[in-house]
């Protein structure tokens, strides 16, 4: 049921699965089919008509349907950075892909880093990309000449974003560490122990998301809780967390969870019927009305979920 609920009687508990957490929709949701199981894990999209989904398989949206794409290395396909729609990277596995509009390539290391389990990726440009490694907080970088790899003091990296190469943030499963340029730093603030997910849209507007209850903001001075007071039926639980501006903010999650930020607070739809909501692990647009949210069905299929926002 839905995550920071305080009533018990079953009265209120069927009143909620009926109507959604937070019960104020943020416009209409469309479920995709698509190819292959066992859940995605990352979306990116540079148009409607241009998506790409990732988990056991590599899907791709051409605006008509979701269909499998090969890839040259076997592995689960864990996050996405596009920089255009011939220059798009992925993680999976222990290696890196690249999509250069025909096909997905193998980056080549060389040898200089040696990844166990790539979890995330961000970067500003092509010569400087940023690796989340699920081996002891590891971050592998490449600054357009050579690779390198730092120690974070969180572990297991869960997602990566920075409004600059000087200015990256690390969520962990236990942490959060900030990249100043030239060392990191571990958050002490109780906040962001656990997070999950980051997304910010410049150095005093980040958001940092967790499975267990963190909606934090930091606006460039400290981390606040935002987490609506108001609202029993309001789900705490999010794994990403992705935005077009400061006051255009989805976070997504467990109990199929669609929470959004207009900049003054949160509001939620809840995608699904009891007692089989969906799992939503990842969220990606390329405008305020192109908003894709991707995950799993609970319902022991295993089945791919694939939710559009269209407005």
């Amino acid at each position: 049921m839905c995550g920071g609920m305080k009533a018990t009687t079953l009265a209120v508990v069927v009143l909620a699965a009926l109507a959604g957490c937070g019960g104020d929709g943020d416009g209409p949701w469309r479920s995709y089919s698509s190819p292959g199981m066992f859940g995605l894990n990352a979306v990116w999209t540079f148009a409607p008509d241009d998506v790409w989904a990732g988990g056991q398989s590599m899907l791709h949206f051409d605006g008509t349907a979701f269909a499998e794409v090969t890839i040259p290395q076997a592995g689960f396909v864990a996050d996405f950075l596009g920089f255009a729609p011939n220059d798009l990277y992925a993680v999976a596995g222990a290696s890196l892909l690249h999509w250069d509009g025909v096909a997905w390539a193998v980056v080549d290391f060389g040898g200089t880093i040696d990844p166990s389990g790539l979890t995330a990726i961000w970067g500003t440009s092509a010569s400087d990309l940023w690796l989340g490694d699920g081996s002891n907080g590891r971050v592998h970088r490449w600054n357009g000449t050579t690779w390198s790899t730092t120690v974070t003091q969180v572990v297991e990296v869960t997602d990566i974003w920075g409004s600059s190469s000087s200015d990256v943030y690390v969520s962990g499963i236990f942490g959060l560490s900030h990249w100043n340029g030239a060392t990191w730093t571990e958050s002490d603030d109780f906040l962001v122990d656990h997070s999950d997910g980051l997304w910010g849209s410049g150095p005093g507007d980040v958001w940092a998301v967790s499975e267990i209850g963190e909606l934090a903001h930091w606006d460039g001075a400290a981390w606040t809780d935002t987490l609506p007071l108001d609202n029993d039926l309001f789900h705490e639980d999010h794994s990403k967390v992705w935005g077009s501006a400061p006051n255009d903010v989805w976070a997504v999650g467990s109990f199929g969870a669609l929470s959004h930020w207009n900049g003054s607070g949160w509001s939620q739809t809840q995608y699904g019927k009891f007692p089989y909501f969906p799992y939503l692990y990842a969220v990606h647009g390329s405008t305020p009305g192109n908003v894709w949210a991707v995950g799993f069905s609970s319902d022991g299929s295993n089945a791919n979920v694939i939710l559009h926002l269209e407005q």
